[in-house]
């Protein structure tokens, strides 16, 4: 009897330690890639921003401003196991401000592909499997421009 429950305990310590270890190993994967072509650029009408990490999240609309795209992002990870939201995420903020830019607009948000759950074929009838489902963020990146001085005729100019 006494065997049965150290047994017991040791497969339960055994099956308890991928959910302590998992957030530890988990991380999403951020892929950047530099526009490449004749410069984009935009003057935005408005939206919805939220500010985190030194940059802006543009997560409706285009920034009320000139810019310039420079680049994209693509975020995959799975919320729960990652540590959050690509919105507001220090790591692509890095990768923003490194590649010279202000902010992000937000392209698109999707969930993909469930892993996991009772009906998995791995052991533990899928415990150890679970995850939930990827967030797919797909993110443009831009650089804020100065506004552009409207060139003043000179007939204007002596007026002032």
């Amino acid at each position: 009897m006494k065997r049965s429950i150290y047994a017991i305990t040791l497969a339960l310590a055994v099956a308890t330690v991928p959910f302590l270890a998992a957030p530890a190993f988990a991380q999403a994967k951020i892929d950047f890639a530099i526009y490449e072509g004749p410069p984009k650029v935009a003057t935005g009408e408005g939206g919805t921003k939220i500010t985190k990490n030194g940059i802006d999240y543009w997560t409706t609309g285009t920034p009320p401003r000139r810019y310039q795209i420079i680049g994209f992002v693509q975020d995959r990870r799975d919320e729960l196991m990652d540590g959050g939201h690509a919105i507001g995420s220090p790591s692509i903020a890095s990768k923003v401000k490194r590649a010279g830019g202000n902010a992000v607009i937000v392209e698109s948000q999707d969930e993909v592909g469930k892993t996991g759950g009772f009906g998995s074929a791995s052991p533990f009838f899928g415990f150890l499997a679970m995850g939930g489902s990827k967030t797919v963020t797909r993110m443009i990146v831009v650089k804020y421009l100065p506004d552009e001085v409207q060139p003043v005729s000179p007939a204007e100019a002596a007026k002032e």
